[in-house]
């Protein structure tokens, strides 16, 4: 019976892992690429062809998504739309295992649960097929509080390193990695403060989260003997910033913008920029998605009060002030969500497990124990049609405004634009498989990367912010343009060009469309050739994705050597 109930959570977590693969795996090229993929799929394409990746801190997040992608493509053939998304997918799939570490205060039947919620939950399946960093902070969140919890019974380097390794995977992802920081610390000053000592008599079904010991005891185990715990830990991370950060040793500025990062990021956050929103919206996205999962959390705060619960009481502070920092800070985006529901899921699962242990006590009243059935069941009721709904919205909805969690998402529509890019180009009597010689206003995202992976040279592109000129016009075949710049462009084409060009229009998100001006020969070769119906998406990506010399911002002086002084840059 003891082999038995050993075996059943690794075999249960097999089984959420292969859930979860099963939930994102399948079409996940289907949904287009939004803007900020467009944006990470180009740094990557830059790191796998010249091995440039620069950290930004102004505008963009941490290093570690575009190795990880990097890594992706090294192992699933080369760049492609499953390749670049399959690292965000195998850790929204893997999480369940970072709860091992704190597997004997959750209890074993609230890993299962907790990582049953973080494998269905329909914002976490959503965002794990998508290319952006938030996926990976949750991941390493996760593992980070589990660590945490064992180093604060157990002490040790194992936990002390462990702990800083996970750390450095948060801040390496995003700068709100900080927040994260603060809220495990709120978890556990919670604990520390009105926690309830409970002896450490070993074998506890129910262990003490800091091992028996009273405050000044915990205090002293943690930070004044194992001083040197902290010295190792402290010298790891700064050693995984260093060289991430610089790029492997390549770009020195790198160490300073990781601390350079937090001023621009903290006016993001402050003056709301371009995604301000109200206090609520993250208790309105939850509502709408998986309120009904989240509610037994609230139970389980309540439980944790009036036990005075250690874990439970780290796992309140935990959740509350996650929620109530990311609901003060103007600055919002919908997978911010993940991080309030990260810690609401856990308490749901420590719930259960603590539901299963007053079922268990025979001394117990049978209406206790009645009840504490319900606390195992409830956080569960809802999973099915969790998984209805992640399904739902990931085949078919995956664009649709009214989902909450849907923010700003590419419209199909640019699939149409890539193919007839692609119909067009094919069209043309002396094609060379490469791609015609285009103008980019404004649009670049998500069909560069569409266009690039399906064979073209990306320096046959131009993107620009400004208006062209006449004679640029007349040394192209396509002309896409949204934004102010759309009505100019086309006034400009219909007074000095005529009938030679043929217009569409493209739905690029809510709000937003693209105009694509095609010459008027190729775009009738292209229909004589079958049209859209002949280019039809989904369209395989090239075998043989060309790649373009190396762009002259990012030279080195071994390139300048190769290249010569004088060289053109690339556009």
């Amino acid at each position: 019976m003891n082999r038995a109930r050993q075996l059943a959570l690794p075999i249960a977590l097999v089984g959420l892992v292969a859930l979860g693969f099963w939930l994102r795996v399948p079409g996940l090229g289907d949904k287009c690429f939004h803007s900020d993929e467009g944006v990470n799929g180009w740094f990557t394409l830059r790191l796998y062809w010249w091995n440039v990746y620069r950290y930004q801190p102004a505008d963009y997040h941490g290093p570690f998504l575009y190795y990880v992608n990097l890594l992706m493509f090294w192992l699933l053939g080369g760049p492609s739309d499953f390749a670049i998304r399959f690292g965000t997918v195998a850790a929204g799939s893997l999480v369940p295992l970072t709860l091992l570490p704190a597997r004997k205060q959750i209890g074993d039947v609230g890993v299962f649960v907790t990582g049953l919620l973080l494998i269905v939950a329909p914002c976490m399946v959503y965002f794990s097929r998508t290319v952006i960093h938030e996926v990976y902070l949750i991941f390493f969140t996760t593992l980070w509080g589990a660590c945490l919890v064992r180093y604060a019974a157990e002490p040790s380097r194992k936990w002390a390193l462990l702990s800083a390794a996970a750390a450095f995977g948060c801040f390496a992802n995003k700068e709100t990695a900080a927040i994260t920081a603060v809220t495990l610390g709120a978890g556990a000053a919670l604990a520390w403060a009105l926690g309830r000592q409970v002896p450490d008599e070993g074998g506890l079904e129910d262990p003490d989260l800091f091992a028996g010991r009273g405050r000044r005891e915990a205090i002293r185990a943690w930070f004044k003997e194992p001083w040197k715990l902290w010295a190792m830990g402290t010298l790891l991370f700064f050693a995984l910033v260093f060289v991430l950060f610089t790029s492997f040793f390549s770009n020195w500025y790198g160490m300073g913008s990781f601390f350079a990062a937090y001023l621009p990021w903290i006016e993001h956050g402050t003056s709301g920029r371009n995604q301000g929103k109200p206090f609520p919206y993250f208790w309105e996205v939850m509502r709408d998605t998986q309120m009904w999962a989240t509610w037994p959390a609230i139970l389980a705060m309540v439980w944790a009060a009036v036990k005075r619960h250690r874990f439970g009481l780290a796992l309140t502070g935990w959740a509350l002030s996650a929620f109530l920092i990311y609901s003060l800070i103007p600055y919002k985006t919908p997978w911010c969500v993940l991080n309030i529901d990260l810690p609401a899921f856990v308490l749901c699962g420590w719930l259960a497990g603590q539901s299963v242990l007053m079922m268990r006590d025979l001394g117990a009243h049978p209406a206790m124990r009645a009840v504490a059935f319900v606390g195992v069941v409830l956080p569960l009721v809802t999973v099915p049609s969790m998984i209805e709904t992640s399904l739902l919205d990931n085949a078919e909805r995956y664009d649709d405004d009214a989902v909450p969690y849907v923010y700003v998402q590419t419209l199909r529509d640019q699939f149409d634009m890539v193919s007839d890019h692609l119909g067009v180009a094919a069209a043309k009597p002396d094609y060379d498989g490469r791609g015609l010689r285009s103008i980019n206003m404004e649009a670049k995202n998500p069909a560069r990367w569409y266009l690039i992976t399906r064979g073209w040279d990306h320096t046959r592109v131009r993107y620009l912010r400004e208006l062209p000129k006449i004679e640029d016009l007349k040394k192209v075949d396509i002309v896409a343009v949204t934004g102010i710049h759309r009505t100019k462009v086309g006034k400009m084409i219909e007074e000095e060009e005529g009938g030679q060009w043929h217009k569409e229009l493209y739905g690029l998100r809510p709000g937003w469309t693209v105009a694509a001006f095609y010459r008027q020969d190729l775009w009738d070769a292209y229909q004589a050739n079958g049209g859209r119906e002949a280019y039809a998406w989904p369209i395989a990506e090239s075998d043989d994705i060309f790649e373009p010399r190396k762009d002259k911002r990012y030279w080195t002086r071994r390139d300048k050597r190769r290249y010569g002084e004088t060289s053109t840059p690339q556009n």
